[in-house]
C-alpha cells in the first residue's frame, strides 16, 4: 500500500525589506514634489498677486497724473504720487520706488509699442508711471523685485474759428449772403442767427446722428449743403450742451435745412490739405475729438463758402448799405475758411502749430451809389464809385491750453494774424474768374449814361491793408459768456480806405484826372463846367462813403470768416481730457 501523500499549503512569504524601502522612498519623493510644487505654486500665485496689485496702482495713478496734465509735469507727478499712496503703496518704504515721467502719446509720430515718448514731447499730453516693489519668495529663493507700468493719456481740446462774427448785421444781408451762396430762400431774424451762433453740438452728437463710431469715419463722411442742415438738425436735437434758446435753435435749423439748399457741390467733413472741409481735427488720437463742440451757424457759413469755392461771383441781393448809399454786392471765394479742432503746442518736428484755423480768401466787388448829380449840359445822373477787393487768408493757432478744477480757473491762449487785402478803386475785369489773378488796372466808371455821358477816372487806385503783428487772445473756459469773441482791431479797413478814397479825391481834383465823354463826343461841349461840378460833388461824396465803408464791410467780412487788418477769434469750447490708458 502506498504510502499518502502530504498534502502541503504555500505559506505566505515574508515581504522582502529591501522592497519596503524602495516603495517608502518613492512616495516620499512624490509627496516632497507636491510639497515642493504647492509651495511654488504659493510662491508664483503671491508673485503674480502682487504683480497684479502694482500694475492696479500703476493704472489708477496715471490715470489720475494725466488728469492734471501742465507744461512742467510737476501737477502730475504730485497727483500720481498723491494716488499710488491713496492705494496703499508708499515710494518711501524700504523696496519700493515710483517713476512718473510726463511725455507725448501719439501714433504719428512715436514708435510702437507703446507710442509714448519723452524727449522732445510738447504739448505734452500723457503720464507714464512705473511702480516697482520687492517681494519675498518664502519658498523659491531670495526676494526680487515685480515692476508694473502704465501710460495714460488725456488731451485738451481747443476748438475755435477766426474771422466768424455776426457784430451787427442786419438779418436781411445774413439772408441774402447765405441766400446767394446756398441756392436758398431764408428770410429769418438777426435775432436767430444770433442765437444759432450761441448754440453748441458735440463732435459726439454729429456721430451719433450720422450713425458712425469713430470721429475717422465722421470725418471721411461726405455731404452737401443740404445733408450738414439736416445733419446739424438731427445732432442740435439730441445734443447733451446746455441750450436755454434749444427750441428757437431748433426751429432756425429747421427753416434753414427746409429751405432748399444746394445739392451740386459735396465735401469732406474733415478738412484735408488737398481738399476743402468742414472741421480741421488736429490730434494724436482723433477719436480724442468726440467731447469737443462746435457752432451750427459757423458750419453752415463754412458750407456755404465750400459749396461756391472756386466759382464765378454770386450776387447778395439784398446789397450792402453804406449809410443811406445802396451797393450792389458781389462774392467770390477762392477759399474757404475752416474749423479748428485739436491740441495746442508747437509740433517739435516740423515747428509749426499743431491746431490752426484758417481765415477765407474773398473777392468782394462793389459798385456804390453815390447819389445824384446835376451836371451842366446834362441834367441829373446818377454817380457811382466801384471798388474791388481781395483778402489773403489769415491764420489762428492754439498757443496753449489748460484746464483747471473749474471751467472759470481753465483757459486757452490762441494767437492770429489777419490777412493781406488789396483794395481797387477802378471797374471788375470782364474775365471774373477765381482762376484770373487779381488786378487793379482797369479806369473806374463813375457815370454812364447811354448815348448822353461817360466818366472815368483815369487810373485805378490800389490800397494795399497789410497784415499786422500777431496778435494773443485769452479765453476761459466757459462757453457762451462775453469773452468768447475777443478782436484786436475793428478799423482796419475803414482807414486805409479813407485814406485810398481821400487820395482819388485830391487825384481827380487834378487837371486831366477825369475823362469825360459827352454825348457820344459828335460835338463840341465844353467840358470845364461838368468836371468842376464833377470834383465838387465827389469830394463830400467820397468822404460819406469812407465814414460808413467800415462799419458795414468788415462785419460782412467777418461774416464770411475773412480777417482784413483785424484778427477776430471766436473761441467755441475748451475741452479738459477725460485720461485714458493707452499702453
Amino acid at each position: 500500500m502506498k504510502a499518502a501523500r502530504r498534502r502541503t499549503f504555500d505559506r505566505p512569504r515574508p515581504p522582502r525589506t529591501d522592497r519596503q524601502r524602495g516603495s517608502a522612498a518613492i512616495v516620499v519623493a512624490i509627496f516632497l514634489s507636491l510639497a515642493v510644487a504647492v509651495l511654488g505654486a504659493l510662491d508664483v500665485g503671491n508673485a503674480f498677486f502682487a504683480r497684479r496689485s502694482l500694475q492696479r496702482i500703476a493704472d489708477l495713478a496715471a490715470l489720475a497724473g494725466a488728469q492734471t496734465m501742465d507744461d512742467d509735469c510737476s501737477a502730475p507727478t504730485a497727483t500720481a504720487r498723491a494716488n499710488a499712496a491713496a492705494n496703499g503703496f508708499s515710494a518711501t518704504a524700504a523696496g519700493q520706488s515710483l517713476t512718473v515721467v510726463c511725455g507725448r502719446w501719439d501714433t504719428a509720430t512715436n514708435t510702437a509699442p507703446s507710442y509714448f515718448a519723452s524727449a522732445n514731447a510738447s504739448p505734452l499730453n500723457a503720464v507714464q508711471v512705473r511702480v516697482v516693489r520687492t517681494v519675498p519668495y518664502f519658498f523659491l529663493g531670495p526676494s526680487r523685485q515685480i515692476g508694473a507700468t502704465a501710460t495714460a493719456q488725456a488731451t485738451n481740446l481747443g476748438a475755435f474759428t477766426i474771422g466768424t462774427a455776426l457784430a451787427q448785421l442786419q438779418g436781411g444781408l445774413i439772408n441774402g449772403l447765405l441766400n446767394g451762396l446756398l441756392g436758398a430762400n431764408l428770410d429769418l431774424s438777426l435775432a436767430s442767427y444770433q442765437s444759432l451762433a450761441g448754440a453748441r453740438i458735440k463732435v459726439g452728437d454729429l456721430m451719433a446722428a450720422l450713425g458712425v463710431d469713430t470721429v475717422d469715419a465722421l470725418l471721411a463722411t461726405q455731404v452737401d449743403a443740404a445733408q450738414l442742415a439736416d445733419l446739424m438738425l438731427s445732432a442740435l436735437s439730441r445734443t447733451s450742451v446746455a441750450d436755454a434758446n434749444l427750441q428757437t435753435d431748433l426751429a432756425t435749423l429747421q427753416a434753414i435745412a427746409a429751405s432748399s439748399l444746394s445739392t451740386s457741390v459735396k465735401f469732406p467733413l474733415g478738412a484735408t490739405d488737398t481738399a476743402p472741409g468742414l472741421l480741421s481735427v488736429n490730434l494724436a488720437h482723433t477719436q480724442s475729438a468726440v467731447g469737443a463742440t462746435i457752432s451750427p451757424f459757423d458750419a453752415l457759413v463754412v458750407a456755404a463758402e465750400i459749396a461756391k469755392a472756386g466759382q464765378a461771383p454770386t450776387d447778395i441781393a439784398a446789397g450792402l448799405a453804406l449809410g443811406t448809399l445802396q451797393t450792389t454786392l458781389k462774392v467770390q471765394v477762392l477759399q474757404p475758411p475752416v474749423l479748428a479742432i485739436g491740441e495746442a503746442g508747437m509740433n517739435p518736428a516740423t515747428q509749426t502749430w499743431r491746431t490752426q484755423a484758417r481765415t477765407a480768401q474773398v473777392r468782394l466787388y462793389l459798385n456804390i451809389g453815390l447819389g445824384p448829380v446835376t451836371l451842366p449840359f446834362v441834367g441829373t445822373v446818377g454817380a457811382n464809385l466801384p471798388l474791388s477787393l481781395e483778402v489773403a487768408p489769415g491764420q489762428a493757432w492754439l498757443e496753449a491750453a489748460h484746464c483747471a478744477t473749474s471751467a472759470a480757473a481753465s483757459n486757452s491762449t490762441i494767437g492770429a494774424t489777419p490777412g493781406l487785402a488789396n483794395v481797387c478803386v477802378g471797374d471788375a475785369p470782364p474775365n471774373l474768374s477765381a482762376s484770373q489773378p487779381f488786378s487793379c488796372t482797369r479806369a473806374a466808371t463813375l457815370i454812364q449814361v447811354s448815348n448822353l455821358i461817360v466818366v472815368k477816372a483815369n487810373a485805378a487806385l490800389p490800397a494795399v491793408v497789410p497784415a499786422e503783428d500777431s496778435s494773443t487772445f485769452e479765453f476761459d473756459g466757459i462757453a457762451g459768456n462775453a469773452d468768447d469773441y475777443q478782436s484786436a482791431n475793428s478799423n482796419a479797413v475803414g482807414s486805409v480806405l479813407a485814406n485810398a478814397l481821400s487820395g482819388l479825391s485830391a487825384t481827380l481834383a487834378q487837371p486831366g484826372a477825369l475823362s469825360v465823354t459827352l454825348l457820344g463826343g459828335a460835338f463840341g461841349v465844353p467840358l470845364g463846367p461838368v468836371v468842376s461840378a464833377l470834383v465838387a460833388f465827389l469830394a463830400p461824396a467820397l468822404t460819406l462813403v469812407a465814414e460808413d465803408v467800415d462799419a458795414a464791410l468788415v462785419p460782412l467780412l467777418q461774416l464770411l470768416g475773412v480777417q482784413v487788418g483785424v484778427a477776430t477769434i471766436h473761441d467755441l469750447s475748451l475741452t479738459c481730457g477725460v485720461s485714458k490708458l493707452v499702453y
